[in-house]
């Protein structure tokens, strides 16, 4: 049979060699034999098309062995299909196809001469003698062996031995911590990570290095070509990995990339990044996303060595916040000290991040010969490289000098626990439905044929708000639950005079923060009824049991923090207003003057480096409501009358109405003030309510009020019961 006008000429030869039978089957991928990955693929499509081709489609479960004819099978596992047992392609020339399956394992084979992977994630566990191809959308777990040579499209993760050849595809990736008996030629666009052995690696993509990842250990040569990028991480205890080369190690002005440092070291240390009998050429361009650490290549005739030192870049340049940048000024002293002993600076130096000097651009970086040395120091063989630590000093500051800008900017603004400055607003804002309770219990009249000398209320609370609602989740939010009791007295006719206890408690919840206030109220009220004007005067002293918790969390630093502290609050109001009572509507326009007041002691948190200790802080204002009362009754069956409430009013503050707080780190560091988000200087209020006198000394009323702002918002939810007597 002639499939030449089927393919191009460059493959007639295994054309009829396919179709003939003349090819050996165990020797159907001989080691002279070098095909591309292209090749590879082509030939699979050579076979599936050929007249003699017999297609098996295995997609059922067998019990035991498989075996299939002595014509040229194509033997497609799919579906449900399950061989726990070998499987034998029989006669002829034969190719195995893996295709999506519910049992993606693959176990021993026998006369195979090629294994496609085209879909799905696959686990080969035997021994396969042919070549074979990872197609795009597959992936290859090899734990056992594979003789033939590999071209990886998709995913290869190899723990077990190949025996030939491997090519990495642009845009395929490998993962190796077997052995490759064989070349590896990684191609552009193409990644190759690993702790396994190869005989010789060529990488043209990316090649990453990491002590969680580990190196490659090559037995012949390394060779990087210039579009290669070599990608080396540390990781939080400053251990690394090194690239152990037994011939020569080709650098060929390279890209040497310096991952961000994670966790809570940062001290200057050296890194052994290339170990081999011999170094040639140096990296070319050599970048690093680190803000306030300079890496420097130390190259030798067979090492290349990196040390991490603190650069000259203030930490305030990656705070984009005023209280960050606040909080970076006054922790410079606690940057670890440069090294004793400077490491020879013969190699590049690694480019700062971007952003780390803005408007400068780095110059290129010429690649440098590097010294002759007369002796070198034998080196450990193991990957994993480790130093003896030094006194650390604080592990927040060091995890911060360890990342780039952008994570360095979030780091700042955790660390710099800004959500304190606004307890003081969040608290006064949770406990203005205590005032407004108050003048709501003022405000309720008797029917007209019922003489009363006092009255007991009781209001059950319901508000929540926030501060800085245009910062979406760093706004610092508050909701509040509890109960007041009231009761008043006639004292004159003109005179009523009155007493609340409250007890509430408030939830606070921002940016990886959270606070609980548990509170109680005492308060006087007197109200002077003479005729259409009414005077209302109240007093509220608030005691704040508070507790907070603040969690940190970036480039590998965390910490969970804890703190108690003690607060109390005082409000003063009077309100005048005038009843112009108009047909049988109440209309009464009206005037509010208060001052509030708020003081927090000094407290520490509890936890790890990240801890804060605040100083004591206060917080008064003075406010003015201008506004009008709307009610209305109805006279209902059986004596029960229903009123509508409605008021709207204008809301204006004095005094300073941002909070601060002065605090720094426990035990180290300057002291340092950051600023909570300044309340609207002018505010909407708005109230409706509804009351309902089921008999002539009961009455239920629900209520809400708002208060709305540009920046600020605040609402409660009320409902009331009153016996008069």
């Amino acid at each position: 049979m002639s499939i030449q006008h089927l393919h191009p000429p460059q493959h007639l030869a295994l054309a009829i060699a396919l179709a003939l039978g003349c090819a050996d089957v165990s020797m159907a991928q001989p080691s002279a034999d070098i095909l591309t990955t292209a090749e590879q693929q082509e030939h699979l499509r050579a076979f599936a098309e050929a007249k003699d081709t017999k297609r098996q489609n295995a997609n059922t479960s067998r019990k035991g062995d498989a075996k299939w004819t002595g014509k040229n099978d194509w033997v497609i596992i799919s579906a449900n299909a399950k061989f726990p047992g070998i499987i034998d392609g029989g006669g002829g020339k034969n190719v195995l196809r893996l295709d999506a399956a519910k049992h993606p394992i693959l176990a021993e084979t026998r006369n195979f001469m090629a294994l496609q992977v085209a879909q799905g994630e696959w686990q080969h566990t035997g021994h396969f003698a042919g070549w074979g191809v990872i197609e795009p959308e597959a992936t290859l777990l090899n734990t056992g062996r594979i003789d033939g040579q590999v071209g990886v499209l998709g995913k290869l993760d190899n723990q077990g031995v190949v025996a030939n050849r491997v090519t990495v595809e642009p845009g395929a990736s490998m993962t190796n911590s077997g052995v490759v008996n064989g070349q590896v030629h990684v191609r552009e666009r193409a990644s190759f990570s690993g702790n396994g052995t190869v005989e010789f690696l060529s990488v043209a993509g990316q090649l990453e290095v990491g002590p969680e990842i580990g190196a490659p250990s090559i037995t012949q040569d390394f060779s990087l070509a210039e579009s290669a990028e070599l990608i080396y991480g540390v990781n939080a205890d400053g251990g690394s990995s090194t690239i152990n080369v037994e011939g020569t190690a080709l650098l060929n002005n390279a890209t040497l990339t310096v991952a961000g440092v994670p966790g809570e070291y940062i001290e200057a240390r050296e890194h052994t990044v290339i170990r081999a009998g011999k170094i040639e050429g140096t990296f070319g361009t050599v970048s690093s996303n680190l803000a306030f650490m300079t890496a420097t290549l130390s190259p030798t005739d067979t090492q290349v060595n990196l040390t991490y030192a603190r650069n000259d870049v203030p930490l305030k340049q990656a705070a984009t916040t005023e209280n960050g940048q606040e909080f970076a000024a006054h922790i410079e002293a606690l940057q670890p000290v440069k090294p004793t002993a400077p490491v020879p600076n013969d190699g590049p130096a690694v480019a700062q991040a971007a952003g780390a000097r803005p408007g400068i651009e780095a110059p290129a970086i010429k690649p440098v010969e590097p010294p002759k040395i007369t002796s070198t120091a034998p080196k450990p063989t193991g990957q994993l490289q480790t130093t003896q630590p030094v006194a650390k000093p604080n592990a927040a500051i060091n995890a911060l000098l360890g990342s780039d800008m952008m994570t360095a900017a979030s780091a700042i603004d955790q660390l710099s626990g800004f959500n304190t400055a606004d307890l003081g607003n969040a608290t006064l804002s949770s406990i203005a439905p205590i005032s407004s309770g108050m003048l709501s219990a003022m405000g309720q009249k008797n029917p007209g044929n019922v003489h009363a000398d006092g009255q007991v209320w009781v209001q059950a609370i319901g508000n929540s708000g926030s501060i800085g609602k245009q910062l979406g989740s760093y706004a610092l939010k508050h909701s509040t639950r509890g109960v007041m009791l009231g009761t008043d007295w006639a004292i004159s006719p003109d005179w009523r005079l009155g007493i609340i206890g409250g007890k509430t408690q408030t939830r606070l919840d921002g940016q990886q923060f959270d606070g609980r206030l548990d509170s109680w109220h005492l308060g006087a009220y007197a109200l002077r009824q003479d005729g259409p004007w009414a005077l209302r005067l109240g007093a509220v002293y608030g005691n704040h049991d508070g507790s907070t918790k603040r969690h940190v969390l970036f480039n590998g630093f965390r910490d969970r923090l804890k703190g108690r502290y003690d607060a109390n609050t005082q409000q003063v109001f009077g309100q005048l207003g005038y009843n112009l009572n108009i047909g049988h509507f109440d209309i009464e326009p009206y005037i509010d003057l208060g001052y509030q007041r708020y003081q927090r002691d000094r407290y520490s948190e509890n936890g790890g480096d990240a801890a804060l200790q605040f100083n004591g802080q206060t917080q008064d204002y003075f406010h003015s409501n201008l506004g009008l009362h709307l009610a209305r009754s109805f006279s209902l069956d059986q004596g029960m009358r229903l009123t509508p409430r409605l008021s709207l009013g204008w809301k204006h503050l004095y005094g300073e109405t941002r909070g601060a707080s002065r605090q720094g780190l426990v035990g180290a560091g300057k002291s340092y003030t950051v600023e909570g988000v300044e309340l609207d200087r002018d505010s909407l209020l708005f109230e409706t309510g509804l009351d309902l006198a089921v008999s002539p000394r009961h009455t239920l009323g629900v209520s809400y009020k708002g208060e709305t702002g540009q920046d600020n918002r605040n609402g409660a939810l009320m409902g009331q019961w009153r016996m008069m007597f």
